[in-house]
């Protein structure tokens, strides 16, 4: 059976102050929104579970500023790499990304200033959205998975449940490098992840992966977005880990034609497309 629950549903509006309000008077419950967006002098802009929604509430610059204090907790030097790369992980998981001026600096992009508009991908805990892919990650011909879809085809939700359901049994490596999957805080995973299921939260992709290898003796490692990782994978796959990833395009034919299957360390591929977390297209690939 298949369950869902926002993550940390309680507190993602309080980031947003007298916005967040706006937002819990309106029509739209927290639980229908996949998507917030901020933009200085725009109106509110919803993504919800039928459609593009707008709230009659418009947004300062002044209040721009204060959403992103509040998302560091008023401390921004505490967040400096965050604010520079562009976006925030809150308490649940929820990711606030947000964009305004570049700063240059000797012809290298240092950060942001001046920020003109955020969004924020509301997380999701959906218990069961992976029991489509049980059979495939538990069969003993599996080397690695490749969850791929469009952007908001539920990906992430997906790989999300299926490190609950394997971290249930093996030995589980989850690089969790925007915090999105597990949703640590304060050391803590928020999330079900699975009881065997070791977090290395905020580690880039190759750092998480080498280590996980090197240290965890893992039966599987998960991460999210593989791209410019192949030959990450492939030293997984030589140390006998399975794996499981996911990756943006278009449809499973053009999966076939990405660099993480040619190496052959992708034994079978799913595609995710129609309601979010929807599986439309198995495929193994040998």
């Amino acid at each position: 059976m298949v369950t869902a629950k926002i993550c940390g549903e309680d507190g993602v509006l309080s980031y947003l102050g007298t916005v967040g309000g706006a937002i819990s008077r309106s029509k739209y419950r927290i639980s229908d929104i996949y998507e917030i967006r901020l933009r200085a002098g725009q109106r509110v802009v919803l993504e919800t579970a039928r459609g593009r929604a707008v709230i009659d509430r418009t947004v300062s610059a002044e209040e721009i500023g204060e959403c992103i204090k509040c998302f560091c907790n008023y401390s921004l030097h505490s967040f400096e790499k965050e604010l520079k790369e562009g976006f925030i992980t809150l308490k649940g998981g929820h990711r606030a990304g947000f964009c305004g001026t570049a700063v240059i600096k000797n012809g290298a992009f240092e950060g942001i200033k001046d920020i003109s508009s955020i969004n924020i991908r509301v997380a999701r805990e959906i218990i069961g959205a992976g029991d489509f892919l049980r059979s495939v990650v538990f069969d003993e011909d599996f080397n690695g998975l490749l969850i791929c879809g469009r952007p908001m085809s539920g990906k992430t939700t997906v790989l999300r449940d299926l490190c609950r359901i394997i971290g249930d049994k093996y030995k589980l490596a989850l690089v969790d490098e925007r915090g999105e999957i597990a949703a640590v805080y304060g050391g803590v995973p928020q999330n079900n992840v699975g009881a065997y299921t070791d977090v290395l939260n905020g580690y880039g992709k190759a750092e998480g992966i080498d280590i996980a290898t090197k240290t965890l003796s893992p039966e599987y490692i998960a991460c999210d977005e593989i791209t410019g990782f192949e030959s990450c994978a492939k030293l997984c796959l030589n140390s006998g880990v399975k794996m499981i990833f996911t990756l943006h395009c278009g449809s499973i034919e053009q999966a076939k034609e990405t660099e993480i299957v040619k190496t052959g360390v992708i034994s079978h591929i799913a595609f995710l497309g129609g309601k979010i977390g929807q599986i439309t297209e198995r495929l193994a690939v040998r």
